[in-house]
């Protein structure tokens, strides 16, 4: 029996690394991306070009996506911001609905929500009012053009599951680290995504029958200032590492 085709966007960046192999066990796994290596599975397409994208899902004919690929420097000029994270966004999700892709996963970012935070030169000190934890359910409050860019991506999201019945799903990822070690920067003690548990996350969404949902990505780390129990309730997702633990272990 043939498995389920899987398309990662951006499959060559971090997070893309992370999870196709694990993905692989499951899925028949296709990629793009600007950056190499390619292969007969990985193809170079510019998300900004909708006719190569176009041809590329018709060609592969997914079944699931994974939209990955961005410019993700928070601090990255709106031109490019706009080119790839908006219009480039926007591609994948049409060319996903001319291909009648059933579900796509986006990343989103837990920018969407990062002026909780406050803005710099005061990143970080919470001096706005906010809630103890924040939820899905509170307002977004973008950090950024970048955090800007993620909101439009679950707004977009949130039309094609409405519009034309796609199921979508939008994971506000936290701090993935590529050496998988929170202690570099303290938030990150409170932010840190682990590379199982991501994994996990990913799975859970891929396997769920979710028309749509938003969901705040991050381990079960003490002191966590975002809400993840609606991840855990509606996908099952049963986060397994705590940054706390890693510093204690490092003596930090």
């Amino acid at each position: 029996m043939s498995k389920p085709k899987l398309l990662i966007t951006g499959i060559n960046g971090l997070i893309g690394k992370i999870i196709r192999d694990p993905l692989a066990r499951i899925y028949d796994v296709y990629g793009l991306d600007l950056t190499p290596p390619y292969s007969e599975e990985i193809f170079r397409t510019d998300v900004t070009n909708f006719q190569d994208v176009s041809e590329l899902f018709q060609k592969i004919t997914p079944d699931k996506v994974i939209h990955l690929a961005a410019q993700i420097q928070v601090d990255t000029a709106w031109a490019p911001i706009l080119q790839v994270n908006i219009e480039g966004t926007r591609n994948i999700f049409e060319a996903a609905r001319q291909a009648r892709v059933n579900q796509i996963i986006f990343a989103s970012s837990n920018h969407v929500t990062g002026g909780y935070e406050g803005f710099h030169p005061n990143l970080h000190l919470h001096l706005q009012a906010e809630p103890v934890k924040i939820s899905v359910k509170d307002p977004i409050r973008p950090d950024s053009d970048y955090g800007v860019s993620k909101a439009f991506g679950e707004i977009l999201a949130r039309y094609y599951c409405a519009r034309w019945g796609m199921e979508t799903i939008c994971l506000r990822i936290g701090s993935v680290r590529a050496d998988d070690d929170p202690t570099e920067n303290l938030r990150f003690k409170r932010t840190w995504l682990s590379h199982r548990d991501l994994i996990q996350l990913v799975e859970k969404s891929l396997d769920s029958s979710i028309a749509f949902g938003i969901y705040y990505g991050i381990s079960n780390n003490k002191g966590a200032f975002w809400d993840i129990s609606n991840a855990q309730i509606e996908l099952g997702y049963n986060p397994q590492d705590d940054a706390s633990r890693i510093y204690k272990a490092k003596g930090k």
